[in-house]
């Protein structure tokens, strides 16, 4: 499923970034992990996990009374749909500079780290493709 995975809001950023760290939570216990700014009433923590939801950034289940949320992907496989969403419409010549800006601020460290998963990442699409 294709997911629209822009966050619309704040509020709906601070919620995901709660539920990444605590990787799943009643409303109370996603309400109780936000920043003490970001504490809204029940009821609004609520209705954005449900939008959330809805939208299919959250996946929900029961457990007993209550509702547990949980995200539908990792924070990494969020940031990445949100850079390829961006760069989607973007020309050829954009799309290469935005990646050689982002790649050319990492340290040495850093680079080596991303060239070692990428290639970790060729080598799974090799597989999948035999």
């Amino acid at each position: 499923m294709e997911t629209n995975v822009q966050l619309q809001g704040e509020l709906q950023a601070q919620i995901m970034s709660a539920l990444w760290k605590i990787d799943h939570g009643t409303v109370e216990q996603v309400r109780s992990a936000l920043p003490p700014r970001y504490r809204s009433a029940y009821t609004t923590v609520q209705t954005v996990l449900n939008r959330l939801a809805t939208r299919g950034m959250l996946v929900r289940k029961k457990a007993g009374n209550a509702i547990v949320y949980k995200p539908a992907f990792s924070e990494a496989e969020y940031i990445s749909r949100a850079v390829e969403q961006a760069l989607a419409t973007a020309s050829v010549e954009a799309r290469s500079a935005v990646l050689a800006q982002l790649i050319g601020d990492l340290s040495d460290d850093s680079v080596e780290a991303l060239r070692q998963r990428a290639d970790a990442i060729a080598a799974e699409r090799a597989k999948r493709d035999k």
